[in-house]
């Protein structure tokens, strides 16, 4: 049945919400921040109204002590969230990328009531692009109960399949103001020493899925000698940049050849400006960005993701500190196994030998107690610090500490060894 596409204010719109209902919003730069100032402003009416979702480069204002009637529940925890989950508003699901969009979807342990999206405005067709946040948004809001939009004309109208139509809108409200912006990370020496190391693994014509922060953009600038490169999953500044410059192409891909499948796209203006204009974007959800079956038809498929820790066993943990949740599973063990599955594929895990300004292995005897595993062991492949690269795939439990000895700070390596004598 079609729904009305009535145009309504920020508070009229967010008035047919409920206490109690679930929302889910949409992640890292397509935020729709007029809708959530207006959720907050409503929040004492709203009571145990739990908004979900990942990534979110703002302040959380929901989670605030003014607005501690409202609920939220994440698979993407950041320590920003301590305070509110410490009063117990806050709830963290282990879940994986790919499950995230069956499960927070109609018929889901946690389908939303509501979804909101920010869009484009419409074309003459009707059609809705999400732009920038497709990934878990888009398969929701197309079955959920209630679809509000937040319409903003600076939103990107990205070509693929990120698009709703006006007749699957409830309501929507027209907001003209500058999307959320990612700034580009700044890298240092330790984190170019791991994009050397990381690009040397990476050959031409390779479809390459990499993250945001320090390190992804290290990596990013250090890939600027390849050729046929294409980017998968999520695009950045410093992927702009490598698709300006020839080097991304995506020219040798067999599935979408030419072509960027992402279901997000994290950066600045300069991102959004290009995600709006280049024929090369193909937005996607990420029932397709994440499914394995997908990317092991992706040959030379390469997953490179980081880590908190990584034990001598091949265990990783890119989540937790101990038992302290502190991110999320995300993308990477989607990501790690359909690399393990493409024909040339495989998996880097790229990580600082230290932590804590150097006080601290971040390569480990064993996981600390209670630490969450986010790729197990049986499908480690690549390690990267900034003093080397060892391959795990196929070694033997003593072979793979070996390997993992050498890509650990000189310093810590004595005391790795005599744990490992003593195991």
């Amino acid at each position: 049945m079609a729904r009305e596409f009535v145009k309504a204010t920020a508070s009229g719109a967010v008035e047919r919400l409920r206490p109690g209902m679930r929302v889910l919003l949409p992640p890292g730069c397509g935020e729709p921040r007029a809708l959530v100032a207006e959720v907050c402003r409503q929040s004492e009416r709203l009571r145990d109204l739990t908004l979900m979702g990942g990534i979110h480069l703002g302040d959380y204002p929901w989670a605030r002590p003014e607005h501690a009637a409202l609920r939220y529940t994440t698979w993407q925890m950041s320590p920003r969230l301590e305070d509110a989950r410490g009063r117990g508003r806050v709830e963290f699901i282990p879940i994986r990328y790919f499950d995230v969009v069956t499960e927070f979807a109609p018929g889901g342990r946690w389908a939303p009531d509501c979804v909101l999206v920010h869009t484009a405005p419409p074309d003459a067709g009707g059609y809705l692009s999400l732009g920038v946040a497709v990934g878990v948004t888009l398969p929701a809001a197309r079955t959920a109960p209630l679809v509000i939009a937040q319409v903003n004309p600076r939103m990107p109208r990205a070509r693929g399949n990120g698009w709703l139509h006006a007749s699957q809108v409830d309501a929507w409200v027209e907001v003209d103001e500058p999307l959320v912006e990612y700034p580009l990370p700044v890298a240092g020496e330790v984190e170019r020493a791991i994009g050397r190391h990381v690009a040397a693994l990476v050959r031409d014509g390779a479809t390459v899925q990499i993250g945001i922060g320090a390190i992804p953009q290290a990596v990013l600038e250090a890939l600027a000698d390849h050729r046929d490169l294409a980017l998968h999953s999520l695009l950045v500044d410093q992927g702009v940049t490598l698709v300006e410059r020839g080097v991304v192409t995506g020219a040798r891909k067999r599935l979408h050849r030419g072509r960027m499948d992402l279901a997000e796209a994290m950066g600045t203006r300069r991102t959004f400006e290009f995600v709006g204009a280049s024929d090369a974007v193909n937005m996607e959800s990420s029932g397709f960005v994440h499914d394995p079956e997908v990317l092991a038809r992706l040959d030379g498929f390469v997953a490179i993701n980081s880590a908190l820790e990584i034990d001598l066993t091949g265990q990783v943990t890119a989540e937790s500190l101990g038992p302290r949740q502190v991110a999320g599973i995300g993308g990477q063990f989607d990501f790690v196994l359909g690399a393990s599955r493409a024909a040339g594929g495989a998996s880097i895990i790229a990580l600082p030998s230290t932590g804590r300004e150097g006080a601290a292995s971040r390569i480990v005897s064993r996981l600390a107690h209670g630490a969450a595993v986010t790729t197990p062991r049986y499908l480690a492949d690549w390690v990267v610090t900034e003093h080397g690269a060892s391959r795990l795939r196929g070694l033997s439990d003593r072979a793979r500490a070996t390997a993992l000895l050498a890509v650990a700070h000189p310093r810590f390596q004595g005391e790795l060894e005599r744990a490992l004598t003593t195991a």
